[in-house]
């Protein structure tokens, strides 16, 4: 994201994929770095992180899954959630 033109959302789903975009985004800035390492012990951690941005995408089509579906609002996505989680 660029700070000196940060982008304007009109909804949650704009919100959303967004995010969800920059975890794509970033999962394979992790994989190319990792790609072109030759530590083995940096690689491994960069593949972890790698994986890491997976976890988060999917977390957050789900949550986007369950508010197209629901249509409910912020109070219930939060509340969907485990403690600890966000």
């Amino acid at each position: 994201m660029d700070p000196e033109n940060p982008p304007k959302f009109s909804s949650f789903e704009d919100i959303i994929s967004y995010a969800m975009s920059e975890e794509k985004d970033a999962h394979d800035f992790y994989v190319q770095a990792s790609e072109e390492v030759h530590d083995p012990d940096l690689k491994k951690f960069l593949l972890k992180l790698a994986e890491m941005e997976v976890d988060h995408y999917e977390t957050l089509k789900k949550k986007l899954e369950e508010y197209k579906a629901n249509r409910f609002g912020m109070k219930g996505i939060m509340s969907s959630f485990g403690e600890g989680e966000i």
